[in-house]
């Protein structure tokens, strides 16, 4: 089929799917009067669209759909499929049905989507359902749907996930309103979920209200990876053959996604990346505030031309009046919905830290007075400083310049908002990325290593906690231990901290690739070996453990690696990530605070466990390293002794590896390095 008939073949067909069932077949015979090969080829995409449920616009729970192995949900119920018993049906997605079961095995409830005939049946259709569960089991995420198994039970394949006691966000549009303090907390959670999921290298490209859950304690969960398109190539197990590379492409032409919230690259059928996320959040963000869609039209058609062609209506003409959307919110949601890739934020972490600002200026009151519905109000009102925040990096400099400037003339100081014993308010001054840590203040130091311990958190997808001063202190410990080191040295911990990040050079993209490869947090792969064992290969220390990850010699044959292999990291690397990945499955939930997993590879899973266990029903108890460091005089020697400091001397590596710029050093950031390990 050429070109120019394929475009005629697809216009008849969206204008048949823009009209309802009952419309299309007298269109078809019209719009294709005397050209019967069109009628045929256009009447068979119809067929096949209408055969396949809608299944790239489905919302995560349709109510709508009926197939279920074959027959009604109702006939299903009770029956067993696998270990699995159907209690009742909860809807359908686009892949399939879903229902409530009971886990017989570990005597729990859980969400089964259960693939149609149809779909098993059909070889592209199967292979996404794969990548669903590929996509989904590769995030450890407090905010990510968990997903437990992917299993075929006579002939009928299944994803079983955690089931989640909420309702969509689409759901609380519909029957409430939601306040700009809830907003905001949705986008936050869904912010940092997203930052986890590009991390690993996946993009959702779906992201709308009904594949958002909040659970009845207020955690927002994202579900649904499955039209998630995997931007680094996947491991050769899994590689689809029809890709020689491995890398997931989309069909030319093929639209995935939901029309009123696809990005504009998508829309015009071109690669996506990360940013497609952030476009899509924004206009969910946009709908909660205005109660509208930024993009709509009468057909499917109109929308998109909406997307590509028109801005939104201002939200200060349209938000909801009970919200107050200062011009910072206004700034923030405008910069995820630019049109052009380049000029819209970056990254799911440059999103949630706009939110958070968004949040204190909420918080403290500030910036709105001048910031409600009425447009004259706030041209008249609005300060400078946010509208610096969200111009595009390339005038950070200047931004920053200008920010300094008015705060110093109009904002004046900010208390350093986590130090129990921090500096008075006119001591601090917003520290700018450029400047030396040497010659920062130490209410800088101290604001610098609070910022950068929940960028390093994130980094590792394990969702930031309000650390206390003492917490930030005792990281700032380390950090200054670091930097004091200005000269090489041959014992280890005391040389040059230069000289130990140019030795990781080479060993990143190993680093990267093995971590990857295990679904474990490259950012814990590369600064592990920091401090473990300062980048030497095969240093060896005084109890026996040896190798870049410092491993003791039964653990490494434990996991493969001879006696005498201990210091080649081509197997050593691999090995320590198997070895973490080990331990996350064996902390279970536990493991969704990535900083139980760094102590449990110091001091092991049981005592991790053991040390929570004596902790529990303690003022302000989550399950993470900070509540451990927090109630570290209730512990045992052990912990007080070593394990209490071994996160945080890992965060300090960290925020001097990834920060280089501050710390005098001429490499540059460790993680960036990566990228030519995922290649």
């Amino acid at each position: 089929m050429t070109p120019e008939r394929w475009q005629k073949v697809e216009a008849v067909l969206q204008d048949a799917l823009d009209r309802s069932p009952q419309e299309r077949v007298s269109f078809l015979d019209e719009a294709c009067a005397g050209d019967e090969q069109l009628l045929d080829e256009a009447t068979s995409l119809v067929n096949a669209y209408d055969e396949a449920g809608d299944f790239i616009e489905q919302p995560a729970i349709a109510q709508d759909a009926r197939v279920l192995v074959g027959g009604d949900i109702a006939d299903k119920v009770g029956h067993e499929i696998g270990p699995y018993k159907i209690v009742k049906r909860l809807g359908a997605g686009g892949m399939g049905e879903v229902c409530l079961a009971q886990d017989a095995r570990l005597d729990r409830l859980v969400a089964l989507k259960i693939l149609p005939a149809y779909f098993a049946s059909d070889d592209a259709r199967l292979r996404r359902f794969q990548r669903e569960a590929r996509a989904a089991s590769a995030l450890n995420h407090p905010n990510i749907l968990t997903i437990h198994e992917v299993g075929e039970s006579a002939g009928i394949r299944y994803i079983a996930t955690e089931f989640i006691d909420g309702v969509t966000i689409r759901q609380l549009l519909t029957k409430q309103e939601l306040s700009l303090a809830e907003i905001l907390d949705i986008a936050e959670q869904v912010s940092f979920a997203l930052a986890a999921a590009h991390a690993a290298g996946i993009v959702h490209r779906d992201i709308k209200p009904e594949n958002i859950m909040r659970r009845t304690d207020g955690l927002v969960k994202i579900l649904d990876f499955g039209i998630a398109k995997l931007m680094e190539p996947e491991a050769p197990d899994y590689r689809d053959e029809t890709q020689p590379g491995g890398r997931t492409h989309t069909e030319a032409g093929l639209l995935l996604g939901t029309v009123n919230y696809m990005s504009p690259e998508q829309a015009r059928g071109l690669p996506v990346d990360e940013r497609t996320d952030i476009w899509s959040l924004g206009v969910v963000v946009y709908e909660m505030l205005a109660q509208r869609l930024p993009f709509s039209g009468a057909t499917r058609m109109d929308t998109i031309v909406a997307i590509l062609d028109r801005e939104p209506p201002p939200l200060s003409e349209v938000a909801n009046s009970h919200h107050c959307v200062s011009a910072l919110l206004r700034q923030t949601i405008d910069s995820c919905l630019r049109k052009e890739t380049a000029d819209r934020l970056r990254s799911a972490n440059e999103l949630l830290a706009e939110l958070k600002c968004v949040r204190e200026e909420l918080n403290s009151g500030a910036s709105l007075t001048g910031s409600a519905i009425n447009p004259s109000k706030q041209d008249a009102g609005v300060s400078s400083k946010p509208a610096a925040r969200s111009l595009p990096r390339r005038y950070s400099w200047l931004a920053l310049s200008l920010v300094i400037v008015l705060l110093a003339a109009t904002a004046g100081t900010i208390l350093y908002r986590r130090s129990e014993t921090a500096a008075p308010a006119n001591a601090h001054v917003t520290v700018t990325s450029g400047k030396l840590y040497s010659q920062m203040s130490e209410p800088e130091q101290l604001n610098f290593i609070d910022q950068q311990e929940q960028r390093i958190a994130t980094m590792m997808g394990d969702r930031p906690v309000k650390l206390n001063g003492d917490a930030v202190r005792v990281i700032k410990t380390y950090v200054d231990r670091y930097a004091a080191r200005d000269g090489p040295s041959a014992d280890l911990g005391s040389e040059s901290i230069s000289e130990v990040y140019a030795r990781a050079r080479p060993y990143v993209p190993l680093i990267a690739r093995s971590f990857a490869a295990r679904k474990v947090p490259i950012i814990i792969g590369i600064y592990l070996p920091a401090i473990e064992s300062a980048y030497r290969n095969c240093y060896e220390n005084s109890i026996g453990a040896k190798g870049l990850f410092q491993f003791m010699p039964q653990t490494a044959e434990h996991y493969g690696v001879a006696r005498q292999d201990m210091c080649d990291v081509e197997k050593m690397t691999p090995a320590a990530a198997h070895y973490i990945a080990d331990s996350m499955a064996e902390l279970g939930e536990d493991s969704e605070s990535m900083t139980l997993v760094l102590l449990s590879y110091n001091r092991g899973a049981n005592s991790v466990r053991n040390n929570l266990r004596q902790l529990r029903g303690t003022e302000n108890y989550e399950r993470n390293f900070w509540t451990l460091f927090a109630h570290r005089d209730q512990l045992d020697d052990a912990f007080r002794n070593e394990g209490a400091h071994y996160v945080p001397s890992f965060f300090a590596a960290a925020i001097i590896g990834e920060n280089p710029q501050n710390f005098g050093l001429p490499e540059p950031p460790l993680s960036s390095l990566a990228e030519a390990g995922k290649q």
